[in-house]
């Protein structure tokens, strides 16, 4: 006992305790406080799965030069679409804003996000009559593919250029939930 107050003695004077708070501290040991055992938390139980946001991210060719009758398109700029599921709801940024497309999807919880090219069989938004005949070339629309979590997989199209002039010339225009298909499930 009298090696454990001597070395309580030497902390208080090492640590640079003085006056009142020297005075109290104490140089008896004390058991420890009883405490009720607990259990820590997720201990025993089930632990529950919780998904961590979803990214991915692609490049749409959003402007872009063309003639009607043409097979080919030569693109003249593209933009990095991000898209990110979490928390339930599915965002998907332009280059401009974070845009909630969780309303095209419906009712759900969504957790899972794929972004990609959308198949162009013909120019989307107001071209009447102007295709890109079986070329494969996709511009002007980003597919928005997610997951529900009752494991539903579903998709939209949502449009990301408009044409301008003769119909020859398509020009970046702002995602909007306006601008997407219904949702198809895959």
């Amino acid at each position: 006992m009298l090696m454990w107050s001597a070395a309580a003695a030497v902390t208080c004077a090492a640590v640079g305790l003085s006056g009142s708070i020297a005075a109290n501290a104490t140089t008896t040991k004390i058991a420890p406080a009883a405490h009720a055992a607990t259990t820590p938390q997720g201990g025993g139980e089930k632990q529950k799965f919780i998904p961590f946001p979803r990214l991915d991210a692609t490049n749409i060719v959003t402007n872009f030069t063309f003639a009607a009758g043409a097979t080919t398109i030569a693109p003249t700029a593209t933009r990095t679409f991000t898209g990110s599921a979490r928390r339930g709801n599915v965002f998907v940024n332009d280059g401009n804003s974070w845009v909630n497309v969780t309303p095209v999807f419906g009712t759900g919880y969504y957790y899972d996000i794929a972004l990609a090219a959308s198949p162009s069989t013909a120019v989307p938004a107001g071209a009447a009559g102007i295709a890109f005949p079986a070329t494969g070339a996709a511009a002007g629309q980003v597919r928005v593919t997610v997951r529900r979590a009752d494991g539903a997989i579903l998709r939209s199209d949502c449009t990301v250029s408009s044409l301008s002039g003769a119909g020859t010339i398509g020009a970046f225009q702002p995602l909007t939930t306006a601008n997407c298909t219904a949702p198809q499930t895959l």
